[in-house]
């Protein structure tokens, strides 16, 4: 349905009628009366979903939450096998090696020396090269 405009009468402060002289062509408004039909209907569509972000705010707040919790519940398990596994082969590396403990106690602290450095981006290649220096 195409409506037809029809002339009001506001009152307007002239700084206000200044402003939207000079920004005109921001808006690509063809006149005055253009652009504060566009304001306008900004205003309105601005309230319009201010109404319906209250609304929607909880749901996406629940839904936020509870896909946090998964990703956190699926991390901490593959965090705990990896620990599990990581116990068995530091164990098992022990038992063969037969390691003093003072160059274990050494090796420790040059390993997390270096793992600080690198900021934990450490693979076996840069244990390979560092073993061999």
């Amino acid at each position: 349905m195409v409506e037809n405009k029809k002339k009001y009468a506001y009152w307007m402060y002239p700084s206000m009628v200044k402003e939207i002289e000079k920004s005109l062509h921001m808006a690509n408004a063809t006149s005055k009366s253009d652009f504060v039909c566009q304001a306008v209907n900004f205003y309105i569509r601005y309230l319009h979903l201010g109404k319906s972000m209250n609304l929607l705010a909880p749901v996406l707040e629940n839904t936020v939450h509870s896909e946090v919790e998964s990703a956190e519940r699926n991390l901490s398990e593959m965090m705990f096998k990896i620990a599990v596994e990581l116990g068995m082969i530091s164990n098992q590396l022990c038992n063969v090696y037969q390691f003093d403990r003072n160059a274990f106690k050494k090796l420790r602290e040059n390993v997390a020396e270096e793992i600080a450095s690198t900021n934990g981006i450490f693979t076996f290649d840069d244990a390979y090269l560092w073993q061999d220096n």
